[in-house]
């Protein structure tokens, strides 16, 4: 489940999120990216991606969006209601896909519908569990995005290495500033 959470976070960043440093691709290429680990996975490659999808793709990762800035904020009821709408409007239907793979869409669902329900289903189920405290936001100065903790401590502040890096150079190189005025 929490894999689920880590790659909606991952499309809901690259769809909804001005571009991370250092990333500038397109729209499809972003969604190419992000759906690299799913056309992978055995339970997804019957699933393509079409052009036309880009736009409710998009759509469905504005309204995860939403109900992720609800629960960092701790309104959990504004979170259940937008996963709600979400999960009734992708179909989402907990079933067994081959011999023992639960999924949370339906069986004949496309690929966005897939992906809106399973996102859905595994941030409900964050709210559900009382693990919405794991939802974060990046503090580096130039990045909004979203990351799950899972540290013992949750302790995790940055979204990536890439982004601690950076703000740790940074606050090296304030300081020295100041050392050396």
């Amino acid at each position: 489940m929490l894999k689920h959470v880590e790659l909606c976070l991952e499309l809901v960043n690259d769809l909804t999120v001005t571009p991370r440093q250092g990333r500038h691709l397109g729209v499809d290429q972003r969604i190419g990216d992000a759906f690299t680990d799913l056309a992978e996975s055995e339970r997804w490659q019957k699933f393509p991606l079409a052009g036309a999808d880009v736009d409710v793709l998009t759509e469905a990762a504005v309204r995860l969006r939403v109900a992720v800035d609800a629960c960092i904020a701790g309104d959990l009821h504004s979170a259940a209601r937008a996963l709600n709408e979400v999960l009734a409007d992708h179909g989402a239907v907990p079933n067994l896909h081959g011999a023992a793979v639960l999924a949370f869409h339906a069986v004949d669902a496309n690929v966005v519908d897939a992906w809106a329900a399973e996102s859905a289903t595994s941030l409900a189920f964050l709210v559900g569990t009382r693990q919405t405290h794991r939802l974060g936001t990046c503090e580096a100065e130039a990045c909004d995005a979203y990351f799950l903790d899972v540290t013992k401590n949750t302790s995790r502040r940055f979204c990536s290495l890439a982004c601690q890096n950076r703000a740790k150079s940074a606050a090296y190189r304030q300081k020295r500033r100041v050392k050396l005025s």
